[in-house]
């Protein structure tokens, strides 16, 4: 299980995807995709330091115990509280377009977070790179992307 990005064409539809390492196509699966949210969140204020804290806390006790499908997706489901209008296109696989800048604001925030990690003398037991490349995928869909 995953999402699915594919860059937006002028002309409003989904550009043609060749082969996995297309550059039009991204994907991530839904454990990553969870993790950027939670980070985006972050580094837009949304989630405070305490939250992270505790995200952390519960995502590394989890992942200690060969965890399901499901339980990853639970730790990280997003309450309406902190549901931004540009995290909701990318809160499901539900075949949708996704405006740019819903794209431009998660890339933005979620580079904010990273930038926070990158600088710390504390660092996560994953690794960012790929999270670092989304954000430049979601900056490069200047039509936006198709998601699913």
């Amino acid at each position: 299980m995953g999402y699915e990005l594919v860059r937006i064409g002028k002309d409003g539809e989904p550009k043609r995807v060749h082969e996995i390492e297309d550059p039009n196509y991204f994907r991530l699966n839904t454990d990553m995709i969870g993790r950027a949210r939670i980070l985006a969140l972050w580094g837009a204020g949304v989630l405070l330091n305490a939250d992270m804290l505790n995200y952390t806390t519960v995502y590394a006790g989890l992942m200690a115990s060969n965890p399901s499908i499901e339980e990853v997706d639970a730790v990280h489901k997003l309450s309406e509280d902190v549901m931004t209008e540009w995290i909701k296109p990318f809160t499901t696989n539900n075949p949708k377009k996704v405006a740019y800048d819903d794209c431009r604001d998660f890339a933005g925030n979620l580079e904010i977070a990273l930038t926070y990690i990158r600088d710390s003398p504390v660092k996560p037991e994953y690794d960012t790179e790929l999270l670092w490349v989304f954000t430049d995928f979601l900056r490069s869909c200047k039509f936006g992307v198709w998601v699913e």
